[in-house]
């Protein structure tokens, strides 16, 4: 049995390679993802309780797991892109070798900030129209305006990551972004 690391799994590029995570930003992500994890699990669980067992189920349940569910899934766009451990389909990772696979691997992160960046743009734009518009939720009548607002904020910070992504893949300061899942094949 060795000592050593296993890096099954993460692609080249996560922490052992270079790769720097600044702990004021994903610390705190990582405590957001857990407690809302968290409080969706216990609401949910106390919840049922009281609906089956006290015939009085706690009123909004829906709509704040529905809340909840924005922020872990934006909560967590950030810590799996710096860590490039998306879910990924490698079916012609086998074919490609060489340059092709180093090109690939810089369009994708290009791709992925681009398209990130117009889904925070979109949400910001959502935002302010729900704000400007006084929209709240149906049962309990919280604005989602600043849920939202947060969401566009992480959406642009994951667009901002995966940009100095590119710009290290470029510098050649990094050898990620080929989408092998960790192992080269080259």
């Amino acid at each position: 049995m060795s000592d050593e690391v296993s890096t099954e799994g993460r692609p080249p590029g996560a922490e052992e390679n270079g790769t720097r995570h600044n702990p004021w930003v994903f610390t705190p992500l990582n405590l957001v993802a857990a407690a809302a994890i968290f409080a969706m699990s216990a609401l949910t669980f106390v919840d049922v309780l009281g609906r089956y067992f006290f015939a009085s189920p706690i009123p909004g349940t829906f709509e704040i797991v529905g809340l909840l569910l924005g922020v872990v899934a934006f909560t967590g766009l950030p810590l799996v892109s710096s860590n490039q451990t998306h879910i990924t389909v490698d079916l012609f990772d086998g074919f490609i070798r060489g340059n092709f696979r180093r090109v690939r691997g810089f369009l994708v992160l290009a791709g992925s900030a681009l398209t990130v960046a117009f889904i925070g743009h979109r949400l910001l734009t959502a935002g302010l129209d729900e704000a400007a518009n006084d929209f709240v939720t149906e049962d309990l009548g919280i604005t989602r305006a600043p849920l939202i607002y947060l969401m566009a904020a992480l959406a642009f910070l994951t667009s901002v990551l995966l940009l100095v992504m590119c710009w290290r893949y470029l510098s050649g300061r990094s050898d990620t972004g080929n989408g092998s899942g960790g192992q080269d094949g080259a």
